[in-house]
């Protein structure tokens, strides 16, 4: 039987599709590839310079991961906003969050409960300094240990599957609340939230702690019902006013 050594042609292509994807994700969750906006396979294909066969199995796979989507014979788009759609990823994510959690507490340990209380004392530290200071790092800098202390929350979490969906769900998510919640916290205790979930965690209370990481998920629904752009002039408004802030 001959094995045919097919490793260098299977390893370079795969690497630049997947660098593509990984950049172009990176530019949609960003915003410098608005919501709506028409992906040119031939314009891509040139920017990045690959083949458009890499372009168009990169958007394939962005379309897997929900981010672009495809009309008969139009190409690719950026996915679009809306309340109804962010409503339904908050629908699934109260399921994997709360399965996802049910599973890493019944399995915490001394790592589990350690790491648990770095992330919240750090995460608390930096709302703390939020309530007196307006900086745009620390909104930066909170939204990463925000991802951190849930992310320890489900850290032991055995259930691979869970951890993978959960993931995906939490990038949709946070696509809706850098637009919509990034100057309207003042009117929502998010310390208060993330305090008595990390009390409940800390205690073993499964059933509580579910309970506030749903209520916790509903808060950030009624804020984007809010908040969220209503229209696509808006909604330029909005990313030009984020660009000149972060410039």
């Amino acid at each position: 039987m001959v094995i045919m050594d097919i490793g260098t042609p299977t390893t370079a292509k795969p690497t630049a599709i997947e660098a593509v994807r990984t950049e172009l994700k990176r530019q949609i969750l960003g915003f410098e590839l608005p919501p709506g906006e028409h992906l040119h396979v031939d314009n891509l294909r040139r920017e990045f310079d690959v083949s458009t066969a890499t372009m168009r199995e990169a958007l394939s796979r962005l379309l897997i991961d929900n981010l672009v989507t495809t009309e008969h014979q139009r190409g690719f788009r950026v996915r679009e906003l809306s309340y109804d759609d962010f409503r339904n990823i908050s629908e699934a994510r109260k399921i994997i969050e709360v399965g996802a959690l049910r599973s890493s507490l019944a399995h915490r340990d001394d790592n589990w409960e350690g790491n648990l209380f770095a992330a919240y004392r750090k995460l608390k530290l930096v709302e703390d300094r939020m309530l007196t200071e307006d900086n745009l790092e620390l909104a930066s800098e909170w939204h990463q240990r925000n991802k951190v202390f849930h992310d320890c929350l489900v850290q032991n979490c055995r259930n691979s599957w869970l951890i993978d969906f959960r993931r995906l769900l939490h990038e949709h998510s946070n696509r809706y609340l850098r637009l919509a919640l990034k100057n309207n916290r003042k009117h929502r205790d998010v310390r208060k939230e993330h305090a008595e979930i990390f009390e409940s965690a800390i205690e073993g209370n499964v059933e509580q702690c579910a309970s506030l990481v749903e209520a916790h998920i509903d808060a950030s629904v009624n804020d984007v019902a809010e908040y969220l752009p209503r229209s696509a002039e808006e909604l330029v408004r909005t990313l030009d006013g984020e660009a000149v802030r972060s410039a």
